[in-house]
């Protein structure tokens, strides 16, 4: 999609070993100006920094390959400067947020899918491309993903990373949420008869057994978000949420990583920089609460 939407559009009339630094930068900033793209549509909203900087790898990535065939001597993409991604604090909801999130969605459809995705950590895609083949009593496996394919079509993938290739243990919370959607699927399938369409074995399917739409997803979850007045987070801030609440009961940080499928620590280390001096300070309450009690006491 990357190549596609903005690399060929961009740089496509350039021959490979001609390409320079100069070149990929001012590409890069059209598409964070312009949105710039294939499509003779009026012009696209402007790419945000951080995708800006996904597309920057794509390209570098080639360029390495090209390199090592020695069809160039030089990556353009790794010379040029990548653009500056601000950074965002961490959304997430509390304990007591998500609880209300559990039990206000219990019986909605998609309820299972936010059960599992703030007790997991599991992305988006990777939520929706798991199969039942990856599902036990006590632990879900990610080895696929529902990614873009461009041109608002969507396919099953490789997980992100090698890291993203992790089992995860379930909470109960998790492993009654996968019951449910058990149940409501063998409903649905019921319902469908000849016209149910999976063939993956999704655990995550419409009506007809297909994909759910990721789009369609992040929206519903938006609407149950507002229904039950919560903060203003994103579907991805699930994920932040499990993280901290793992945090705040004191899991190192490096099983958090690893059940995140992060790439390294550094990288869950720099995600929630903000959120472990709250932590502590909450830590720090709970010794006081633990010792005025203690004093109060009297043994």
């Amino acid at each position: 999609m990357h190549v596609r939407r903005y690399l060929i559009p961009a740089l496509g009339r350039l021959q490979v070993e001609r390409v320079s630094s100069g070149d990929v930068e001012r590409a890069l900033d059209s598409f964070l100006a312009t949105g710039a793209s294939i499509s003779a549509a009026p012009r696209r909203r402007p790419v945000s920094p951080l995708t800006v900087r996904h597309i920057r790898a794509t390209l570098r990535k080639a360029l390495n390959a090209a390199v090592r065939s020695g069809l160039v001597t030089r990556n353009a993409a790794a010379d040029a400067a990548p653009p500056y991604v601000p950074h965002r604090p961490v959304s997430y909801l509390s304990a007591s947020d998500v609880r209300r999130l559990i039990d206000g969605t219990f019986e909605d459809p998609l309820g299972p899918l936010w059960t599992l995705a703030v007790t997991t950590g599991l992305r988006r895609g990777e939520l929706l491309g798991l199969a039942w083949s990856d599902v036990t009593d006590v632990a879900v496996t990610v080895r696929r993903s529902l990614a873009e394919a461009g041109d608002s079509r969507w396919t099953m993938a490789d997980p992100k990373t090698m890291k993203s290739r992790r089992t995860i243990p379930l909470s109960t919370a998790g492993r009654d949420a996968l019951e449910r959607q058990r149940t409501n699927q063998s409903a649905a399938r019921a319902a469908a008869g000849a016209a149910w369409q999976d063939r993956l074995g999704l655990v995550f399917t419409d009506s007809v057994g297909r994909p759910l739409s990721p789009g369609m997803v992040s929206h519903a979850f938006t609407r149950a978000r507002d229904r039950l007045a919560l903060p203003p987070i994103r579907l991805h801030d699930l994920r932040h949420s499990a993280a901290t609440l793992l945090l705040a009961e004191g899991v190192p940080l490096a099983v958090i990583s690893e059940l995140l499928g992060h790439a390294g620590i550094a990288i869950t280390a720099s995600h929630y920089a903000a959120v472990v001096p709250e932590l502590r300070l909450e830590a720090a309450a709970a010794m006081n609460r633990a010792l005025v009690s203690r004093e109060e006491s009297p043994n």
